[in-house]
Formats: C-alpha cells, sequence, structure tokens
C-alpha cells in the first residue's frame, strides 16, 4: 500500500507538471475540426453558413513558461450564402478554399498553464473558388476573379488536457477575420470561426 501510494504521488507531480513548458521547448499539434464561415454583410442580416471541415498542423515555441509563438499551415473552407432580409436580399453565394498561414503570440494561464488565448494574423492562399448567382447555372469558377491571397486577424482560445507527460488533447476555439476582400467582382470579407480539437508532441 505505501509503494502505490508513493507511485501515485509521483505520477501525480508528472501530470500537473506536464503542460508547463520552459523557454525553447517546441510542440506539434495535428488538429481538426468544425467550421462556420460568413461575411460580414451575410453575417449581420441572418444568411446561414457556410459550413466544413478544418484541419491542418500547429507549430508552437516557447519563449518562457507562459508566452509562446504559434505558426502553422491550415485547410480552411469559407464562403457566404445567400441573404433574403427584406430590402437587403442578396442572390449570390460564394466559396473560396485556402490554405492558411497562421502567426501568432499565445498567453498560457492557470496553475498548470493548460489554458491559453492567442493573438495575431493570418494569410491564406486561395486554392479555389466558385460562385452562384442564382441564374440557373449553378456554381461557376470564379478563379479568375478571386485574390490570391487575403490578410486577417486571428484569435482564439483553447483548454489542453493532460494524456502522457509528452503527450496531451486540446480543445480550442479559433477565429479569423478578413480585412481584405475576396473577390475583385463582389466587396466583401471572410468572417470564420472554428470549434477543433488536436493532439499536443512535446518534442
Amino acid at each position: 500500500m505505501k509503494y502505490l501510494l508513493c507511485f501515485g504521488i509521483i505520477m501525480s507531480s508528472l501530470i500537473c507538471n506536464g503542460q508547463i513548458r520552459e523557454k525553447g521547448s517546441i510542440e506539434l499539434t495535428p488538429i481538426i475540426g468544425y467550421s462556420d464561415s460568413y461575411q460580414l454583410d451575410s453575417f449581420l442580416f441572418g444568411a446561414s453558413s457556410v459550413s466544413g471541415i478544418q484541419f491542418g498542423i500547429y507549430g508552437n515555441y516557447f519563449l518562457n513558461n507562459r508566452w509562446s509563438l504559434r505558426t502553422g499551415l491550415l485547410y480552411q473552407k469559407m464562403g457566404t450564402n445567400t441573404v433574403d432580409f427584406f430590402i437587403f436580399a442578396n442572390e449570390y453565394s460564394e466559396r473560396t478554399n485556402y490554405l492558411t498561414i497562421p502567426l501568432t503570440i499565445n498567453y498560457h494561464f492557470g496553475t498548470r498553464r493548460n489554458w491559453y488565448i492567442n493573438y495575431g494574423v493570418g494569410i491564406g492562399f486561395l486554392t479555389s473558388a466558385e460562385a452562384n448567382y442564382n441564374d440557373g447555372n449553378g456554381y461557376v469558377d470564379l478563379n479568375d476573379l478571386a485574390n490570391p491571397t487575403q490578410f486577417g486577424i486571428n484569435l482564439g482560445i483553447g483548454h489542453k488536457f493532460n494524456i502522457l507527460p509528452k503527450f496531451l488533447v486540446v480543445i480550442e476555439n479559433s477565429n479569423f477575420v478578413g480585412v481584405t476582400d475576396t473577390t475583385e467582382q463582389k466587396v466583401g470579407k471572410n468572417f470564420y470561426l472554428s470549434f477543433n480539437i488536436g493532439a499536443i508532441f512535446k518534442i
């Protein structure tokens, strides 16, 4: 019984401290999540969201046990749906897909540093674009009119769950607000939010 008690204390110590990273620590975090996207006008006037699956990987470099820099590569589906709100009706729908590189600074808090918030910028590289003008032709290719890159602001919050000293699971909310228009034809900026789950590997 005495040995079991000692073993339990040692394991509890490892679990409690497993989330606290020191300067120079690096984490890799593959993630997958569910996303909703709007453009600002469609969001304000109650259009349904463009939903999709987000996936990718983050890399996190720790400056100390509270601050880290995070970047990565994400596949994201964005766009807007039709709006039908009195005089604000808009029959235009748009789908744009991006490979996005975020660059954020993370602040880790809590006694075990298992919570974090982040803020920063992101740049997205267009992979495909299509639009539906509700003219009976369905979705048509929009690549020639779509801007090849978009810039925006990233912000989010997450919580890490310790499984092993070098393996954790994370659940997070991540958001992106575009500051550039998606196409040359329509004036619109993406508003994107996702809920992700991932595995954290310390290397």
